[in-house]
């Protein structure tokens, strides 16, 4: 019992040694030194207070794609719902898979999938159409998630799972085309792939390609052209397409200006809906060539009361296009679907 009291005692004054020493340790702290100390310490319990109410900071989630700012909710972002694709009445299956048809009532694709627009809206019409939706499916998402409904979005015919894509950009508001790949001047060492149309093929292999492109997917209102700068000036090619578009119940849009257009004059012709693109961007363009570019297109809807923009989908483009977008209800320009602008534009140029 003896020994271990001593042990006890032991103990205690070590203790009270350690304690004396920490003390003196404490005086000897300067006045900055403190100050330091009690700002640390302050820190920790501001931390834990916020870790255990759940508001601590997280961190930001980065992007696998591209940087692009969100345009202005005001007017443009809210979602629009579509009419529910397939509508039974309006395709039929085929080994291509579900085309359009003209419903038995009259119905036509490109009204019935068309996203809704105030036709009575007297404000100067402005169509914007982003091309290549669905080959970088990072890039196209972005499209997906920061453009406004209001633009349309023109899936590539060569990208992976079209339907499933095509539905959900309707899903959130987009009126939807189909790419059409039509033959360069300079083909075949610009391929537009093998479901391009050629002038070398007849009305009936160009019609099974053509085939082949619209049963990818349903819930389009129909195509944009995809280069053709030789199979437009061929109207011996083009005009068996343009029948076919016609007895779809579809739309077509140019890839170029409507008084350069040779599928315009011959559209309207056939009293096909057609639509043309004052202004067209390249995968290429550079940001200030996109900015005066969209200020041309601005321009031409204010002067003329209707415009059509097409812009290959590109980090740059998204990145100059949200804000300017944004900016047009201001402006005094309504943003419109492509269907929006059927038959609208003028073409001095007469049938060939």
């Amino acid at each position: 019992m003896r020994l271990g009291g001593i042990a006890i005692v032991g103990n205690l004054r070590r203790a009270a040694t350690g304690i004396g020493d920490r003390v003196v340790a404490w005086k000897n702290l300067t006045r900055v030194q403190l100050i330091w100390l009690g700002g640390a310490v302050a820190l920790i319990v501001i931390g834990l207070v916020l870790a255990l109410s759940g508001n601590a900071p997280k961190p930001q989630a980065v992007s696998a794609a591209i940087n692009v700012p969100l345009p202005p909710a005001a007017g443009a972002g809210e979602a629009t719902l579509l009419v529910p694709a397939p509508d039974p009445g309006l395709i039929e299956d085929t080994p291509d898979g579900p085309l359009p048809i003209i419903g038995k009532d009259g119905r036509q694709a490109w009204q019935v999938y068309a996203r809704p627009f105030d036709a009575k809206d007297p404000r100067p019409r402005l169509a914007f159409i982003v091309t290549g939706i669905g080959l970088d499916q990072a890039l196209s998402q972005a499209a997906l998630d920061r453009l406004p409904g209001a633009v349309t979005l023109a899936f590539d015919p060569y990208a992976g799972d079209v339907k499933a894509a095509l539905a959900n950009a309707r899903s959130l508001g987009h009126e939807t085309l189909m790419g059409l790949p039509l033959e360069p001047l300079d083909y075949p060492r610009e391929d537009p792939g093998p479901l391009t149309l050629l002038t070398s093929l007849d009305a009936g292999q160009n019609g099974t390609r053509l085939s082949k492109l619209m049963g990818e997917a349903t819930g389009y209102v129909g195509v944009v052209a995809i280069m053709g700068s030789r199979f437009d000036t061929e109207s011996q090619s083009l005009m068996p397409v343009l029948e076919t578009l016609k007895q779809r119940g579809l739309m077509v849009v140019d890839d170029k200006a409507p008084n350069q257009s040779s599928v315009a004059p011959l559209a309207a012709q056939l009293r096909l809906p057609w639509a043309a693109g004052n202004t067209v961007i390249d995968a290429e363009t550079d940001p200030a060539a996109i900015d005066q570019a969209l200020a041309g297109l601005e321009a031409t809807a204010k002067r003329s009361g209707s415009a059509v923009g097409i812009g290959a989908l590109s980090p740059a483009l998204l990145d100059r296009l949200g804000p300017w977008l944004g900016k047009l209800d201001g402006s005094g320009i309504a943003l419109a679907p492509a269907s929006a602008l059927a038959y609208r534009q003028n073409t001095a140029q007469p049938a060939q």
